[in-house]
């Protein structure tokens, strides 16, 4: 039994270290390193624009309790998370049924072409019915999708989407049967505006158009001096939070936290998966077991990798001329990086869940660089890979390889050649069938044609 004296002493020494937790933790605060004051970033990415004074309510429409997120540059934060995912999931097994409708919402440079020609190589060795685009490869982007951009369906439903069209989730509830699984991919912010300003010259243009007076490797920086001034000069409307933009944020709602917020959570509530291009293998791991899809259906050449104009260059941690630049990009486009930093932290939370998912990866890794090579260089040989414990035995025939190599655009003509084969007969489209097939009729008139030129 302690006795009153043992009971005061007692109460005395934990008085002691108590204050002595409190100092240590005051003076961490005051004189702790960089990373402490870099945890709050995303928090005041969340509480953007407080020049409105907007504040964030965190517990709507996500949860109240705040789940330990790592940010993009390794810090540890706080964000709010999703109450409409299950906290548990059994790993993958072979008794569940092959997703074979689905919808890829592209984003702009960010792995989207390779993924298009897989999921188009998908569709065609399956014969499965494509949202084709009436134009050359998109589906009325920057705008929304309407009815005259796709061709008429011809089969009882829509299989895939899988090309550029802008996200609207009542547009393709209206267009896409309800057993519909959503997925799309996001990209390290400051890398997808990096290779986005390279894909479409920004620099150059700027110089062209007598925008800039600098030398043409300046004005990347320049540009992120005052984005707003010189993305109107250049009559450019989406490059502010662009992924957000491709998966249907409004522009006009960027200073309204909670349109804010309501976006964010369509998103997680909308989609299956979202992968992450950092984690590319591992995103398509997880595509594979949460559609049950075949190993050989998610094998890949990469598409479209461009090097970069002088001047942009890939991010560099080490440069502050750059580390600065990062953050006016940040700044400038504060929703790409509070998405992207929750859907990295969501995906690796779902991996969590899996069993021997790592080990997967390394397989899958490996057996798709041998392909890939052999496919590139051999293609007439047949390539066989035996049954494992994460796949059927199967082969990769010449004809694989072939379309593995296709570009979107190309696979496109394809998909349109075999579109236009089919009889008109066979259209079973939401639109009056006899309007559809003078519409249908009218098309291969032209498609045909411009085949012969």
């Amino acid at each position: 039994m302690i006795s009153i004296k043992n009971s005061h002493v007692l109460f005395v020494v934990s008085l002691v270290l108590n204050c002595m937790f409190m100092l240590v933790v005051l003076y961490g605060r005051r004189m702790g390193p960089v990373v402490y004051k870099q945890s709050h970033q995303l928090e005041k990415d969340v509480v953007f624009l407080q020049r409105n004074a907007l504040s964030l309510v965190v517990d709507k429409p996500f949860t109240s309790e705040p789940a330990a997120m790592e940010s993009s540059n390794n810090t540890r934060v706080n964000i709010i998370t999703s109450s409409s995912k299950p906290t548990t999931r059994a790993a993958s097994t072979n008794s569940c049924d092959e997703v074979n409708h689905f919808a890829f919402v592209k984003v702009h440079k960010a792995g989207s072409d390779t993924l298009a020609v897989m999921f188009q190589r998908f569709g065609d060795e399956r014969n499965l019915s494509f949202v084709l685009p009436v134009h050359v490869w998109d589906l009325h982007w920057p705008n929304n999708l309407r009815e005259k951009d796709y061709l008429p369906l011809k089969t009882d439903e829509f299989n895939i989407l899988t090309y550029h069209c802008l996200y609207n989730k009542t547009i393709f509830r209206k267009l896409l049967p309800e057993k519909t699984k959503y997925i799309t991919i996001l990209r390290e912010p400051y890398s997808q505006f990096k290779s986005t300003f390279n894909y479409f010259n920004i620099a150059h243009k700027m110089k062209e158009r007598n925008v800039s007076n600098l030398a043409v490797e300046n004005n990347f920086g320049l540009f992120l001096s005052d984005p707003d001034k010189y993305m109107k000069m250049m009559k450019i409307v989406y490059l502010p939070n662009f992924m957000a933009f491709d998966l249907g944020f409004r522009r006009d709602d960027r200073n309204d936290v909670q349109k804010v917020i309501n976006f964010l959570q369509e998103i997680e509530n909308d989609f299956t998966l979202v992968m992450i291009m950092e984690h590319f293998d591992e995103s398509l791991i997880m595509l594979k077991r949460l559609f049950c899809w075949p190993l050989e259906s998610i094998l890949y050449i990469s598409k479209n990798v461009r090097v970069y104009n002088h001047g942009v260059g890939k991010p560099n941690t080490t440069d502050p001329v750059d580390q600065k630049n990062m953050a006016l990009h940040r700044s400038w486009s504060q929703i790409d990086y509070v998405m992207y930093d929750h859907f990295n932290r969501t995906f690796w939370k779902e991996v969590a869940l899996e069993k021997r998912f790592a080990e997967e990866v390394v397989f899958y890794k490996s057996l798709n660089d041998d392909i890939s090579a052999h496919c590139l260089k051999t293609p007439k040989l047949l390539f066989h890979v035996n049954a494992s414990e994460w796949n059927e035995a199967f082969s990769v025939p010449m004809e694989t390889c072939q379309r593995m190599k296709q570009h979107v655009s190309s696979y496109i003509k394809k998909l349109k050649d075999d579109y236009f084969a089919l009889p008109n007969a066979t259209i079973a489209s939401p639109q009056n069938n006899n309007k559809a097939s003078i519409l249908l009729d009218d098309m291969e008139k032209k498609y045909q044609q411009k085949q012969k030129l």
